[in-house]
């Protein structure tokens, strides 16, 4: 069984702007929890005009 996170680019982390070094240490942060990125995609939202990248990361969930 796996468990999922989904973060993205306008997440608190950020600050809300794209920064590559900053996603690379979020990212790194949570390979040192387990976590292992599985996917990437950038979003539209036509509304707002505006654009957001997203990540999905994936690990082994706890034994329960």
């Amino acid at each position: 069984m796996h468990e999922y996170k989904v973060i993205s680019e306008k997440d608190s982390t950020f600050a809300g702007k794209f920064d590559p070094e900053a996603v690379e240490s979020a990212l790194n942060e949570h390979a040192s929890e387990g976590w292992r990125l599985v996917n990437s995609f950038s979003t539209v939202n036509l509304k707002k005009f505006g654009s957001e990248i997203m990540f999905v990361l994936e690990r082994s969930a706890p034994d329960r």
